[in-house]
């Protein structure tokens, strides 16, 4: 497995440290646990930061995530309180896997680290579960998931081992002719691979088309934080109160497709919502 650069964001001392030893243990460099990603240096090739989703200074959850990447780190989120929609958003936001907090040991950290460091995602069987969810919910046509993809996600979801899914692939190409051990080969590594970072970009591409614009952004504000009607809000916003009415439609529609099992709800709810989510307030 690849030894890495680690930096780890995490503002629960209680968590980071014990973290940071069991990785120094495995035989990677780890930075000084920091509680803001800004404070991290600039990463380079195979250097994985772990970052907490909520952090109380900085940036926080998604924005975290693509502040990490653009300076070149390679980021494993991780959270014991991230809900659906928000494990979503730090995937499309370039995070190479995620981590549950709460049923996760460090052995488990030490591989998952591991795997990211080697330009490899990491999936659980919750994550794979959410990416086949929000497929089913949100399916893009033909330009969605493939049937290996499907397939990878399926044997993690269902917390199959690592030679179980390689030979679940293996089983799909009609390639398997011998013991389930043969088929953990470099070929069945790189198809896996292939697989799940397909499955990451086009959860990425779901959740662009479902984002809120940032003329959107300012009506839920204004609605969702301040319970302004139609026409307080499109004066306060200088627009006229049908296009407050439109923006508050689209964004009812982005929040529905984004959280499936809603239903019933009202444009003036769905802002709320969005306003809460987003930390508009």
């Amino acid at each position: 497995m690849s030894r890495a650069r680690v930096g780890i964001v995490d503002d629960h001392p209680i968590v980071s440290y014990p973290l940071a030893d069991a990785l120094r243990r495995a035989g990677h460099t780890v930075l000084e646990p920091v509680t803001a990603v800004e404070s991290l240096p600039e990463g380079g090739p195979g250097d994985v930061a772990v970052c907490d989703h909520s952090l109380p200074e900085g940036r926080s959850g998604a924005e975290a995530v693509a502040h990490l990447t653009s300076r070149g780190w390679r980021v494993l989120a991780t959270s014991g309180v991230a809900g659906r929609a928000q494990v979503l958003d730090v995937v499309a936001a370039g995070a190479w896997g995620y981590v549950e907090k709460r049923f996760t040991t460090h052995a488990e950290y030490v591989h998952a680290v591991g795997l990211v460091s080697a330009g490899r995602h990491h999936v659980s069987p919750l994550l794979a579960a959410l990416l086949l969810d929000d497929a089913a919910a949100r399916p893009l046509g033909a330009g969605d998931l493939s049937a290996r993809q499907r397939t990878a996600l399926r044997a993690l979801a269902e917390g199959d081992g690592h030679e179980e899914v390689l030979a679940a692939l293996g089983n799909l190409s009609g390639n398997v002719s011998g013991p389930v051990s043969e088929t953990v080969s470099g070929t069945g590594e790189a198809e896996l691979e292939a697989a799940l970072a397909g499955a990451f970009a086009l959860t990425a591409r779901r959740r662009r088309i479902n984002r809120l614009s940032p003329r959107e952004l300012d009506v839920v504000a204004v609605v969702g934080c301040r319970g302004l009607g139609l026409k307080e809000t499109a004066r306060e916003l200088g627009i006229r109160p049908g296009t407050v009415a439109d923006h508050l439609e689209a964004a009812k529609r982005k929040y529905l497709a984004s959280h499936p099992g809603e239903k019933d709800l009202s444009p003036r709810a769905a802002a709320l919502r969005w306003a809460m989510e987003l930390r508009l307030c």
